[in-house]
């Protein structure tokens, strides 16, 4: 019998595959010499807003802002973690 994950669990264990993905392009950025393969796997990508939106109610100022910073092997990670999330159900 095939188990069913929520949609809140899928993100999850991709976020994970993300979070991961990004330490080990960190890592690896500190272990490989300079070359053009380090430059590809740890070229950022950024999508976010640069400034915070805020929201100012006179009594109380709410701020937000979110920015997603990946890069190659991150997005290795974020495909690793939907591999291990459609062969493990």
């Amino acid at each position: 019998m095939r188990q069913k994950f929520s949609v809140g669990h899928a993100l999850g264990i991709i976020l994970l595959g993300a979070i991961i993905g990004g330490i080990l392009g960190e890592l690896f950025g500190m272990v490989l010499p300079e070359s053009v393969v380090r430059e590809f796997l740890l070229k950022k990508y950024e999508l976010g807003f640069t400034q915070p939106f805020t929201f100012d109610l006179s009594i109380i100022t709410l701020s937000f802002s979110i920015m997603f910073r990946m890069n190659v092997v991150s997005l290795l990670g974020i495909v690793f973690g939907y591999y291990i999330l459609k062969y493990t159900r």
